[in-house]
């Protein structure tokens, strides 16, 4: 081989090193950038997370305590009313607070479920469910008007709801707890 043929190969070998090299580079760069676009969105997603279940906690107790005080004063109101003390239904109060209660936890909760993950969707399906039945008994207080009350499925009821805010709540913590990664979320259908 001349001594330019060997020049030529070394130069045709140095040129496909440097391709090889820069390909390898440009492909590093890019997984570079998805990599940290992927943690930066992580990092976004947790903060909306964090500041949805927060608000989802705090109307669900703001609005199960409204519950509570309307069947704590169930019978007393009741009772004003049918001795002509209160002017007003006494089931007035209790669709409006009904109302207003399904109308705020429905907010916060449509929130959470857009944001997931599926861990915290099972929670919040039980939440949902036990302010259904806590909204379905005193709703049936409602409908038959009685001054003596039969509550007797209100502690069951509410100690369903405390054990969902509870799921709920350990659902959460474990969803925020788990720091953004590269490889995004990895979260198996198994895993609730």
């Amino acid at each position: 081989m001349s001594e330019a043929a060997a020049t030529i190969f070394t130069a045709i070998a140095g040129g496909l090193f440097a391709l090889a090299v820069a390909y390898i580079g440009y492909r590093a760069g890019q997984r570079q950038t998805t990599d940290q676009a992927t943690v930066e969105h992580g990092q976004w997603l947790r903060g909306q997370r964090q500041q949805a279940y927060l608000a989802f906690v705090d109307t669900w107790d703001t609005t199960v305590d409204s519950l509570q005080r309307l069947q704590q004063s169930w019978e007393s109101r009741v009772c004003e009313y049918q001795q002509g003390d209160r002017l007003d239904d006494p089931t007035e109060e209790p669709s409006r607070v009904l109302g207003d209660a399904r109308r705020a936890v429905r907010r916060d909760l449509e929130r959470v479920e857009l944001l997931g993950p599926q861990r915290i969707d099972v929670a919040v399906r039980a939440m949902e469910d036990a302010f259904r039945e806590m909204r379905d008994v005193i709703a049936a207080q409602m409908a038959t008007g009685a001054t003596c009350p039969h509550w007797d499925e209100w502690n069951p009821v509410t100690v369903r709801a405390n054990t969902a805010r509870f799921n709920f709540y350990a659902a959460a913590i474990r969803t925020l707890r788990q720091p953004p990664s590269p490889e995004g979320e990895s979260e198996g259908l198994g895993e609730c």
